[in-house]
């Protein structure tokens, strides 16, 4: 877990978890499945979050809506709550930037780190297009042991993006960015793992 979820360094960090546990490992196993394509299924995370807020969507580097599981380096762009980036038609960018998966028996993992980054859609602008600088990551996994199942979210080195050559950028990366250092990001990173340990529970 260590090696997959990136150093803090700066900023603010944020860690959610859910725990579900399974009558047998081979249901847990299943779950498993199911756990995992839920956390490739970015257009559905809306939906599955317990508590929708911001809206999630797969990209290509052109803007253009991909129907798949995700891939390393997709873009994602994010449509949160709240005044949006002014020169990105309102939306937050992130990419793709590491993947891991183990299956070992009884231990397996799936995990999926997201970074800020320019939007893609207009490569002449380099500036980050994220309330939070490049620095920062999100880091998503799903892990089995035996017969339970863990959802992590990690959020590390989140620092406010207030650096850019346009001000009002800025005023609203500040807004937007010290509500989510202060907790506001929280109950959506929180919503989100938590329906995916709804979505597998046993009945």
């Amino acid at each position: 877990m260590k090696n997959i979820i990136p150093t803090q360094k700066e900023g603010n960090k944020l860690d959610c978890f859910e725990t579900v546990e399974f009558s047998t490992t081979e249901i847990a196993s299943e779950a498993f499945v199911v756990a995992s394509h839920n956390l490739l299924a970015i257009n559905d995370w809306h939906h599955i979050a317990e508590l929708p807020a911001a809206v999630f969507i797969l990209v290509d580097n052109k803007g253009n809506t991909l129907h798949r599981p995700l891939q390393l380096h997709d873009y994602i762009k994010i449509d949160i709550p709240g005044p949006g980036l002014p020169r990105t038609k309102g939306y937050d960018w992130v990419n793709v930037v590491h993947m891991e998966s183990k299956d070992m028996n009884e231990f397996k993992i799936l995990s999926v780190s997201l970074k800020p980054c320019p939007d893609p859609t207009n490569p002449d602008n380099k500036e980050t297009a994220h309330f939070f600088e490049g620095l920062a990551t999100s880091t998503l996994i799903v892990e089995q042991r035996n017969n339970s199942l863990l959802f992590e979210y990690a959020g590390r080195n989140e620092v406010l993006n207030t650096a850019n050559d346009h001000i009002v950028d800025n005023v609203r990366n500040f807004m937007v960015g010290l509500g989510a250092v202060m907790g506001a990001s929280y109950p959506q990173w929180k919503a989100l793992i938590k329906g995916f340990a709804n979505d597998i529970r046993e009945e």
